[in-house]
Parts: structure tokens; C-alpha cells; sequence
């Protein structure tokens, strides 16, 4: 991307224009210390916008090698989510137990299956314990991942 103007250009501008602030200042009843010194940024402000690049270029950069983006970002999203439920158990209650009772319905639903008691043969007893015992607590990595891998195979 190209700036409005090349360095020389953008250069001369920010003189002209700061010496005709320092002069209208200086007219206007303001000493010549002063007048320079509110001078000086109006020069600095307008170099600085004279080179800025063009919104309206075209970026020819090449694509990224691999899409992270909004994945990333919920990737760790949910690490930290997970990491606060493994130390809180309401904050496992109230966030990660509620999703993880809707994905359940769901794949139970898909099999013709409406509630999660009729599922429980389906689930395993240890998956159906943690999506309905209010006192369950977050469940470790690997016994996570296999529930998960369950609702997947259902």
C-alpha cells in the first residue's frame, strides 16, 4: 500500500501547514514561543496523515498458511472455560454441564431417543452419573474425551 504522498511531498506539506498555524496564532495575540510550540504538532499530525496508506489499495499479501482465526480463538476460549470448571464445580454446573446435556439430547434425539434416562444404556452409566448428579464435578481430560467420543459414535 501506497502513502497519499511521498516523503518530500508530505514533508513540504507539514512545513507549509505548520508555518501557517504558527503565524495565525501569532496574529491572533499568541507570543511566537508559544505560537511555535502549538505549531509543531499540527505539522506532526499532518506529516503523519500525508503518510498514511490508502484505504482503498489493494492488499496483494499472500493468503495465511493456515486458518486459525475464529477457531483459535474458541479453541482457547474453551481451554480456559474448561481449566475454571475443573477448579469450580458450579462454574462446571452452570457452563460446561448445560452444553454438555444438549449435545447428548441431540445425538440421542438423532437416534429416536427423548430423554436422557431412555439414553442412559446408550451413554454408559459413568456419562449418565455426569450429565445428571448435581454433585458431579468436572470429569478428568481423558474420561472427557471419551464421553465425547461416546456422543460422537452415537
Amino acid at each position: 500500500m501506497t502513502p497519499l504522498l511521498g516523503l518530500v511531498r508530505a514533508g513540504l506539506l507539514a512545513l507549509a501547514v505548520g508555518a501557517v498555524a504558527g503565524f495565525v496564532l501569532h496574529r491572533l495575540g499568541a507570543p511566537v514561543g508559544w505560537a511555535a510550540v502549538v505549531a509543531v504538532p499540527i505539522a506532526g499530525l499532518v506529516l503523519l496523515v500525508a503518510r498514511l496508506p490508502r484505504g482503498a489499495d489493494i492488499a496483494w499479501s499472500p493468503l495465511p498458511a493456515h486458518a486459525s482465526g475464529a477457531t483459535s480463538v474458541q479453541a482457547s476460549t474453551l481451554v480456559s472455560r474448561l481449566d475454571e470448571a475443573s477448579r469450580d464445580r458450579d462454574r462446571f454446573a452452570t457452563r460446561i454441564r448445560p452444553r454438555l446435556r444438549a449435545l447428548a439430547d441431540a445425538r440421542l434425539r438423532q437416534r429416536g431417543v427423548t430423554t436422557l434416562a431412555e439414553g442412559r444404556a446408550l451413554l454408559g452409566e459413568d456419562a449418565y452419573r455426569l450429565l445428571t448428579d448435581p454433585a458431579a464435578a468436572m470429569p478428568t481430560p481423558k474420561a472427557l474425551s471419551d464421553l465425547l467420543d461416546r456422543l460422537e459414535a452415537l
